[in-house]
């Protein structure tokens, strides 16, 4: 009997272990999953790209932190960022309309709000409202793009999208200085885009095998490691005093670095910096060759455009910098007595216009609305207000053209079924 009862108790105690151990194994397993489908902490949802430099990876997902005290209407805290297997945010859904595909960066990209709350997402449920039709918003914005990748882009994916529309946004804050970190085009000679072929240097290399690494492991490792970079993740509300000259600084020497010494290794992908010397020495020669690069390219993305009968929109958004009250990067009109708020959107705007562009310039709808339409502190995105107002900007843009509004409604051409002139592409 002695040995029985021993021999059950120890059986008891075992079954109680196992059940002990199971219920472990199946927590971890349910955190395991949780972090993966509902909150992917440390995701990463950038490579790097041979020809692009980067571009996003198809079925990457991530979860985004703001600050909660910047927080306005329609914004969350932690921000789900999917991308889907077509390379788009938001994307694989079974397209239910006419495509208007929107290129971009971080502002397009949007990682700060809701899918829902994006420009991309509210153009198409304007156009669809207004013209009483379906319209897919293809998100093509990636964090860090200048106007030159968002050119390369559209080259890749014209054909395979078959977008109805397209709308181009400039970000009127780095844009302009994005074509010299990026060293993908030159003039050579002056008026005519040469393709160049730069190297991604190591120290990006590094990096982005740092953040693979850190996105790598058990969902709980990834949980704990999220939390305790939290303090390192504090919102900042300014900037240093001579701040602005380190700026122009650093765009003096990315100027000089590619346009003078054509070199070209990258080592800068998502740290750009407020294009200063465009707002505040715009007769220099670093100010002149950039501008006449970005019509270049510009010019390239409407001739492609046109080469498919596809009606091409640009969109100004200005920089918190010039249009943000409060912001917390400033430029002191008493020490930089050149500075204009105005010029960074003006110079674009000329740009487009010189490559035989539509713009839209959102300055006066985000100016109206203040602080109110932007993140804040030294965050230079819109939040979920100001990607409201511009996509009801510029909707109503797009409308006022006819080749758009009988794209969208017909389709397949910018010609309505009756074939009447006047409504093909206007450049």
């Amino acid at each position: 009997m002695g040995d029985e009862g021993s021999s059950g108790r120890g059986a008891a105690v075992w079954r109680r272990a196992s059940l002990s151990v199971s219920a472990v194994a199946l927590t971890l397993l349910g955190i395991e999953l949780s972090v993966d489908r509902f909150f992917p902490v440390l995701g990463q949802v950038y490579g790097l790209d041979q020809e692009l430099l980067h571009d996003t990876i198809p079925g990457s997902r991530r979860i985004q932190p703001m600050e909660p005290s910047r927080l306005g209407e329609g914004d969350r805290a932690r921000v789900l960022v999917e991308v889907g297997l077509d390379g788009f945010r938001g994307g694989n859904g079974e397209a239910t309309g006419r495509r208007v595909l929107v290129l971009g960066d971080s502002f397009v990209m949007a990682e700060n709000v809701p899918l829902e709350a994006t420009f991309v997402r509210r153009l198409a449920d304007e156009l669809g409202g207004r013209l009483g039709c379906d319209v897919e918003g293809l998100n093509a914005g990636r964090s860090g793009y200048g106007p030159d990748q968002s050119l390369m882009l559209l080259e890749r994916e014209i054909d395979t999208v078959a977008p109805d529309v397209i709308v181009c946004v400039l970000c009127a804050h780095n844009d302009v200085g994005d074509l010299a970190r990026n060293k993908l085009f030159a003039q050579d000679p002056p008026g005519v885009l040469l393709r160049c072929s730069p190297r991604i240097g190591v120290r990006l290399v590094d990096e982005f095998a740092r953040r693979a690494e850190r996105a790598s492991g058990f969902g709980l490792q990834r949980l704990v490691r999220f939390w305790r970079e939290a303090p390192d993740r504090q919102a900042v509300d300014s900037v240093p005093v001579g701040t602005m000259d380190l700026y122009l600084a650093a765009l003096a020497a990315q100027y000089n670095e590619f346009f003078v010494r054509h070199d070209l290794e990258v080592v800068s992908l998502f740290e750009d910096v407020y294009d200063a010397d465009v707002a505040i020495r715009p007769d220099s020669p670093a100010v002149t060759a950039k501008l006449e690069l970005m019509t270049a390219i510009l010019q390239s993305m409407v001739n492609l455009a046109v080469s498919r009968d596809v009606p091409l929109h640009f969109v100004v958004v200005p920089s918190a910098v010039d249009m943000c009250p409060g912001f917390g990067i400033q430029v002191d009109p008493a020490r930089f007595p050149g500075y204009s708020p105005d010029r960074l959107v003006s110079r674009l705007v000329e740009a487009v216009e010189g490559a035989g562009g539509r713009v839209t310039d959102l300055s006066p709808q985000l100016k109206a609305e203040g602080r109110d339409a932007w993140v804040g502190g030294t965050d230079i995105h819109w939040n979920a207000l100001g990607q409201q107002v511009g996509a009801r900007r510029v909707a109503a843009e797009l409308l006022r053209r006819p080749d758009v509004e009988a794209r969208l409604l017909h389709g397949g051409s910018a010609l309505p079924p009756d074939g009447r002139e006047g409504l093909r592409f206007d450049r």
